[in-house]
């Protein structure tokens, strides 16, 4: 997915949702976050959990965000801007600019994903970790990702849609053997499961139905099918009909 201007403030708004908020929490324990060490975020987005992580590990440490789109870089920056243990790059999660061993830990929200060749990035962020760093990243069983409450055909295909957004649907399934294969060890994988039965200003559904909607737009959709369908589940939440479901997974694991 481009996260241009438009998709990109939509996914600031699913990172800044409670349950976006309760997963970056989850990736901050799994961490086991230590003052004065050196974590890469991959995918940093609009550089809230660099910033969690910055305050953190203190003056001693150092966070570095990557991220392929500079308008969300510029975000983080600002975001950041009166701390002084920070950095961002547009590095590309293949050829990451930073010498062997460089980092105490690396991860990633919802990136992988997005990433045609996971082995590779896997392997070169094994590369920039040291060992006995640990890795922990989160992604999604988009199978499981969806909505209730809209016209049953209408709901299918804006969903089927937007299946294309994103080249893997299910790669926590296939993770653990990735990292065993690129040299980690201790490797875990902890459902973290999503259920909103409204769409409140600050649920995760309400932005990812309007980053949906904005997707199935760019890929063809006509534009009153899109409206269409997120007028069917805001009536569906204004008459207790409402619910989306999704199963996020964080995995770990520990450079040998």
């Amino acid at each position: 997915m481009d996260f241009d201007q438009n998709l990109g403030e939509l996914q600031r708004k699913v990172s800044q949702s409670q349950e976006g908020i309760g997963r970056r929490k989850t990736i901050f324990e799994a961490l086991a976050v230590e003052s004065g060490q050196s974590i890469l975020d991959l995918g940093c987005g609009g550089g809230y959990q660099v910033r969690s992580l910055a305050l953190a590990v203190g003056s001693e440490g150092r966070v570095v965000g990557v991220d392929p789109s500079l308008k969300q870089i510029e975000v983080a920056r600002e975001y950041c801007s009166d701390l002084d243990n920070v950095e961002f790059t547009q590095d590309s999660g293949t050829d990451l600019s930073f010498q062997d061993g460089t980092f105490d830990s690396v991860t990633s929200t919802n990136v992988l994903d997005y990433i045609v060749d996971v082995d590779s990035v896997v392997a070169e962020l094994r590369r920039v970790l040291r060992r006995g760093g640990r890795f922990c990243t989160i992604s999604i069983l988009w199978d499981h990702h969806r909505f209730h409450g809209a016209d049953p055909a209408l709901n299918n295909r804006i969903l089927h849609v937007f299946r294309d957004h994103c080249p893997h649907q299910m790669l926590p399934l296939g993770l653990p053997k990735i990292l065993l294969n690129n040299g980690f060890a201790g490797i875990t994988s902890t459902p973290i499961p999503i259920l909103n039965m409204t769409m409140h200003n600050n649920a995760f559904a309400r932005w990812t139905s309007k980053t949906i909607a904005a997707f199935a737009i760019k890929n063809g959709m006509s534009e009153d099918e899109v409206a269409l369908w997120l007028r069917q589940i805001e009536e569906a939440d204004r008459n207790g009909n409402f619910g989306f479901v999704s199963m996020s997974v964080l995995t770990t694991g520990v450079a040998i």
